[in-house]
């Protein structure tokens, strides 16, 4: 499986005595290598509360995800590009840098092209927050794109990365569908399954996967349900997405160490070979195959 969407970087990032090899974490270096996960995104998210400046965070998690997750391990690789990922041994994991809310970058295009040089694969155009890009979900969620904000959409366009529109406000999400080539939705779930605001409409997802861009269904319980959620309640929001013509375009980003509850059956990335088990039990192989792989990477380097 890939999954497209963790929050290890933030909980190193906040404890600099902890270590990669820390089990409290949902996804730690022996828990990976226990897990089916072979590729793992890691994503920059800086809290935007923090007294500190925000690019120097954020510069402080690239050298976190080298010093920490890359550079002790052997069979760690750093990867960038499908081919990247495609030339991976058996026994080896794959590691991606993302960037989750462009208020890191203020109003300033070079720090946005800085960490797209660093290797930043995909961008979250917001995190819950208004920044000068967007409205988001949950603040202003008329406020589309700005003239900034669309300005940046062509940068990301002009690094061949993916645009991420997890968090962003729906009439930001109808802008990024027009200007951007390649829009994804790391880490969100169907809105008619379950109506959360970080949820994606109907209407939205058709548009995605009428361009076959990754969708990740995420295993944060209370975007999955209301009440305590199962790995069935997890299946609902695939087999909807399926059913509207996500074939092309599920993926999974699980969102862990971003939370502090766990679905049922699904409490850190030992767990994923549940929702396998359970994506076995609904679809045939080379669908499997789709939703836990090859929909994740099939764009990257289109």
């Amino acid at each position: 499986m890939i999954d497209m969407h963790c929050d290890v970087l933030l909980k190193l990032w906040e404890d600099s005595s902890k270590t990669f090899e820390d089990d409290d974490l949902h996804i730690s270096y022996n828990k990976w290598m226990e897990s089916p996960v072979q590729v793992q995104y890691f994503a920059i998210f800086v809290p935007p509360e923090i007294d500190s400046d925000y690019f120097q965070a954020t510069l402080d998690m690239v050298d976190l995800f080298h010093r920490k997750i890359i550079e002790p391990y052997s069979n760690i690789k750093w990867v960038q590009s499908k081919e990247d990922i495609e030339a991976l041994k058996p026994h080896e994991k794959g590691a991606m840098l993302t960037l989750e809310g462009c208020h890191v970058i203020g109003e300033d295009l070079v720090k946005l092209r800085t960490l797209l040089r660093l290797g930043v694969k995909a961008v979250g155009l917001t995190w819950n927050t208004v920044n000068a890009v967007s409205g988001t979900c949950v603040e202003q969620v008329d406020q589309g794109l700005t003239e900034f904000g669309k300005r940046v959409v062509e940068t990301i366009n002009e690094y061949d990365a993916f645009v991420d529109c997890s968090h962003l406000s729906p009439a930001g999400i109808d802008d990024v569908l027009k200007l951007a080539e390649k829009p994804m939705i790391s880490h969100s779930n169907a809105k008619s399954v379950y109506h959360h605001d970080r949820n994606i409409s109907d209407d939205h997802l058709k548009q995605f996967f009428a361009k076959k861009a990754p969708v990740g269904v995420t295993f944060v319980p209370y975007f999955t349900q209301s009440d305590r959620a199962t790995i069935d309640d997890l299946m609902a929001h695939v087999d909807h997405m399926y059913q509207l013509g996500g074939r092309d375009s599920i993926a999974f980003g699980s969102d862990f160490d971003g939370v502090t509850e766990t679905i049922d059956h699904l409490h850190d990335i030992t767990d994923v070979h549940h929702v396998i088990t359970a994506l076995k039990d609904r679809y045939e192989l080379a669908d499997v195959y789709r939703m836990t792989y090859d929909n994740a990477i099939r764009l990257l380097d289109s």
